[in-house]
This record gives structure tokens, sequence and C-alpha cells, in this order.
């Protein structure tokens, strides 16, 4: 018999071992040896959830540390969807607060906090569907991120905001305990899955 894809009893990863398994999982997204062909395969999946949402307002991130990058998909779908906006996050160190830039494909970006890139621009949005960056996720649409948080704060009392998770299936947990602030992703992409509350619901065609 297979273990459960998520135990919500399961005790609780103290916090230095979720940094360990944050390492783990980062250095196993980064040695896959077949990541292109991974990543064609995970962009047509996102291409397939945009034509199906068709989102007004769109957040995303720029990629890091060895993470999909959706960028390239997004420049695609944006060239035949030009009433969709674009936005990218900026984050405040001070204040560990992030928030949304309106940024279109080509426009400059600048160094950030963490090595992320930003965008330049000054006009703030408040996107409808957000593209959510997974270090890992269980199969209930749980994610773990870096451990700073940014997301979770900025998601806290946005219920309205639909929360996509994009990750590779090498970094499903089977077990993963779910913190006070943690936000549920409404669905979550891999290369050759879907996961979350709405996987059930969305059949995208192969």
């Amino acid at each position: 018999m297979n273990p459960p894809l998520y135990d919500p009893l399961s005790p609780e990863l103290p916090q230095h071992l979720r940094a360990d398994l944050r390492r783990e999982l980062i250095a196993k997204r980064q040695a896959l040896p077949d990541l292109a062909r991974r990543q064609a395969e995970l962009a047509v999946r996102l291409l397939q959830v945009l034509d199906a949402f068709e989102p007004e307002t769109l957040g995303a991130y720029c990629a890091i540390r060895g993470e999909f990058d959706p960028l390239p998909t997004l420049t695609q779908w944006a060239a035949d969807h030009p009433e969709c906006t674009l936005a990218l996050p900026r984050v405040t160190e001070a204040t560990k607060q992030m928030e949304f830039i309106a940024w279109r494909p080509g426009e400059p970006l600048r160094p950030g906090p963490y090595g992320i890139a930003e965008p330049t621009g000054q006009t703030l949005l408040d996107p409808t569907t957000l593209l959510v960056p997974c270090v890992g996720f269980a199969d209930v649409g749980l994610r773990l991120g870096y451990g700073g948080g940014y997301y979770d704060r900025y998601l806290a009392g946005r219920e309205e905001v639909y929360t996509v998770g994009l990750s590779y299936a090498c970094c499903e947990l089977h077990q993963l305990d779910m913190q006070p602030h943690d936000q549920l992703m409404d669905l979550v992409l891999t290369e050759d899955g879907l996961y979350g509350l709405d996987a059930m619901s969305l059949t995208l065609i192969d």
C-alpha cells in the first residue's frame, strides 16, 4: 500500500528540519537530468490553465534556484491576450511585505532582495490570479516555501485571489504539517499532474 500523500495529523516538523528539507528539494530540482523536457511540459499545462481561467490580472514571479520560470510562457500568452495585465512582486525587507507592480514583457527588471529580480514600475495592482513558486507541496495544495512568509502574509485576508502553485513532480511531499499561517493553493501544477482542492474539477487535455 502506498503511503498517504498528505497526513494532516503528522507530527509538526521542527524548523531546522524544514530548512534541511528545503535544501534537499532545491538540490533535487536543480539536478533534474531532463529539466528542459519537464519545463516544456509544465509550460503546456500552464497555458491550458490560463486559457481555462482567462485572468484579468495575473501575478507571476521571477524564478530563482531552479524554479520553473513562468515568464517565457506568460510572454507567449500575453501576446494573444492583451486584455490581461501582468504583475510581478516587489518586497520590502524592513517591513517583510510584498506588493505587486504592473509589468509588461520586455520591460526592465532590477536586482532586488534575496537575489530576485523586481519590476521598476510604480503602478500597484491586486492580481485576481496569482502564480506562486513552490519549493515543495502536498497534494491538498499545501505549499512549502523558502520560509520568509511573504506569500502567506500577502494572501492572508485575500480569499478572492485564485492561487496556482508551480512545482516539479519530484518535489511532492508525502507528509507536511500545516502551520497556522499557511495559505493553501487552489491548484498546484507540475509537469505531470494537477493537485490542490480544485484539481478534480479541472480537466486538462494531454
